[in-house]
């Protein structure tokens, strides 16, 4: 089951540009691409973390700076992985920023294990409403 916000209805431009200031990151274009168009939403009841357009120093949930300030505090993530989505199997999704492709893309990984678990955020999305 896919839930993501009305296409064409997503994060402006401008908290995307907040939000990667604020974690010092730069993002993948495919996770930009479906920020921009869908704003966020869920696959199979897991949410998929996106930008809520509200004040990082007051905003829970899955706001995706919120989400990966707290995983960075604890040591659960670190610079340069951005904790994507996480289950209540205790498995957490993160792009690996360090990798980064000639067209800008970075692989998805899964921890425990740290293991490659698509090429990019875009393949992340079609592995995980497949299965």
């Amino acid at each position: 089951r896919v839930e993501f916000g009305d296409f064409g209805e997503g994060v402006s431009h401008i908290w995307i540009e907040k939000a990667q200031k604020r974690l010092n990151v730069t993002f993948p274009p495919s996770y930009i691409w479906w920020l921009k168009n869908y704003g966020g939403g869920e696959i199979n009841g897991e949410e998929v973390y996106s930008i809520y357009e509200m004040d990082f120093d007051s905003v829970v949930g899955g706001d995706i700076v919120y989400i990966n300030e707290i995983n960075r505090k604890n040591g659960t993530a670190t610079a340069t992985e951005l904790t994507i989505q996480e289950n209540d199997q205790g498995e957490s999704y993160y792009i690996g920023l360090d990798d980064v492709d000639r067209d800008g893309e970075c692989p998805v990984y899964i921890d425990p294990g740290n293991v490659k678990y698509a090429d990019s955020f875009l393949e992340f999305l079609i592995k995980k409403v497949g299965e």
